[in-house]
C-alpha cells in the first residue's frame, strides 16, 4: 500500500512538473502582450487626436477662406471697362469705425491687415472732379445723377449685403488699385481679384436698398483734419458707414456728427447725400478762423439739389462752376425727368475725362450706367444682376 501511495504521489508530481512550464510560458506571453496592446491603444489615440486636429484645421480654413474665395469667384467682366463683384466677406466695418483712422497710411494699413494678412497695399488716388443732382420722375419717384470725372480707369460695381446692415451697390474706380489701363495690373488676374477684396472701402458713390445715395466730390486744399476728441473716420469709411447703416439723409447726417472727419485724398472733400424721400444735402467741413475745437474745421449741412467741386457753405453758387450752372438751369426748366432725361443732363454737364455717368433709381434700388460719355450704351444694374 505504501508503495502504491508513493508511486501515485510521484506520478502526480511529475504531472505537475510537466504542466508548469506551459503555464509559465502562457503567463509570459500574456505579460508580453499587455505592453503591445497598450502601445497600440496609444497609437490609436494619437492618430485619433491628430485626425480631430486636422479636421478642425480644415474646418477653420474653409470658414476663413470661404468669404474671400466665393467673392473672387463672383467677379465677372460685364463689358469693356466694367466689372462686377458680389461681396461675401466680412469687411469689419465696426473695426474700421473704432480704429481712429485719419491718414492715408493708416487707412492702407487697416485694409492690408483686414484683407491681405498684413501684405503692404498701395492706392492711387486722383482728383475727383464730379457732378451730382437730384430730380424726380412722372411717378414722383426720385432719381440721383452722378458724373464721375477722373483719370482713365475701369469701373467695378460692388454689391455688398452685410448681415448687420443694408445691401448696397457701389462704384469703385479700379485705377485706384492700379488695375487695368493704365494701372498695369491685369484686372482679371489672380492678383487683380485679390486686390478687389478691398473694394467695399473704395466706393466713391453708391446706393443702398433703402434708396439712400451718397457721392464723394473733391474740393480745394487743405485736407480736412477734425480733432475734437470724437472717434475719427476718413472719407471712404464714412461712405461705407452711410451705405450700410443709413436709411435717410437725416440718419446719414446724424451719423457723421458722431465722428471727426478726415479727408482721404490730399484735397478737401464734401459728400452729397440724397434719399428716396427727396431730401438732398451737401455735407462740408470748412476751416473757421478761430482754430479752436475740431482743429479749425466745422461740419456744415447745406440743402442743395445740385453739387460740383466748390464750397457751398455761405457761398453764392451761381457763376462758380459751369457744370453746376448747366445742371441747375436744366433742372429748373424741366423739374420732372425720366431716367433718359436725367442721363441727358449728366451728358450736358460732362467733361472729356468723365469716366462714368450714373442715374440712381432711389425707389427701386437700381442704377443706369454710361461709360466714357458713350450714351448709346446704357447698363442697367440691380441686385438681381449679382446673384
Amino acid at each position: 500500500m505504501n508503495n502504491i501511495k508513493e508511486n501515485t504521489v510521484e506520478v502526480t508530481e511529475k504531472a505537475v512538473d510537466q504542466t508548469t512550464p506551459d503555464s509559465k510560458a502562457d503567463s509570459s506571453e500574456k505579460k508580453a502582450a499587455t505592453p503591445v496592446k497598450k502601445k497600440r491603444k496609444w497609437v490609436r489615440r494619437i492618430f485619433g487626436t491628430l485626425g480631430v486636429i486636422l479636421l478642425l484645421v480644415i474646418i477653420a480654413a474653409v470658414v476663413l477662406l470661404y468669404g474671400p474665395v466665393t467673392t473672387m469667384m463672383s467677379i465677372e467682366q460685364m463689358d469693356d471697362g466694367i466689372y462686377k463683384i458680389n461681396y461675401n466677406q466680412n469687411y469689419q466695418l465696426d473695426k474700421a469705425l473704432s480704429a481712429n483712422i485719419t491718414t492715408e497710411d493708416e487707412f492702407l494699413k487697416f485694409a492690408s491687415d483686414t484683407f491681405f494678412f498684413g501684405y503692404p497695399l498701395e492706392a492711387n488716388p486722383d482728383y475727383v472732379a464730379c457732378s451730382t443732382f437730384l430730380t424726380k420722375n412722372e411717378e414722383g419717384q426720385y432719381l440721383a445723377g452722378r458724373n464721375f470725372d477722373y483719370s482713365e480707369t475701369d469701373l467695378l460695381t460692388v454689391y455688398t449685403h452685410p448681415s448687420n446692415g443694408y445691401a448696397s451697390i457701389g462704384m469703385v474706380p479700379l485705377g485706384s488699385l492700379y488695375l487695368g489701363t493704365p494701372g498695369g495690373i491685369e484686372t482679371m488676374s489672380n492678383i487683380g481679384k485679390i486686390l478687389m477684396l478691398a473694394s467695399p472701402y473704395l466706393c466713391v458713390d453708391g446706393i443702398n436698398e433703402k434708396g439712400l445715395m451718397v457721392a464723394v466730390l473733391d474740393l480745394d486744399p487743405p485736407k480736412i483734419r477734425q480733432d475734437s476728441g470724437k472717434p475719427k473716420i476718413n472719407t471712404m469709411i464714412a461712405v461705407r458707414m452711410i451705405l450700410d447703416r443709413a436709411a435717410t439723409t437725416d440718419e446719414a447726417v446724424e451719423m457723421l456728427r458722431q465722428y471727426d472727419f478726415n479727408s482721404m485724398s490730399r484735397y478737401a472733400q464734401h459728400l452729397y447725400i440724397a434719399d428716396a424721400n427727396g431730401k438732398s444735402v451737401v455735407v462740408e467741413w470748412q476751416m473757421n478762423n478761430t482754430f479752436g475745437a475740431n482743429n479749425g474745421f466745422e461740419m456744415h449741412v447745406i440743402e442743395s439739389q445740385v453739387c460740383t467741386n466748390f464750397w457751398l457753405w455761405n457761398t453764392e453758387p451761381t457763376g462758380k462752376c459751369n457744370r453746376y450752372d448747366t445742371m441747375t438751369k436744366r433742372l429748373s426748366e424741366k423739374p420732372v425727368n425720366s431716367s433718359v432725361d436725367a442721363m441727358e443732363t449728366l451728358n450736358a454737364a460732362s467733361v472729356s475725362w468723365t469716366e462714368w455717368s450714373c442715374v440712381y433709381q432711389l425707389s427701386d434700388f437700381s442704377v443706369d450706367i454710361v461709360l466714357d460719355n458713350k450714351h448709346s450704351k446704357v447698363f442697367h444694374i440691380s441686385q438681381e444682376d449679382f446673384k
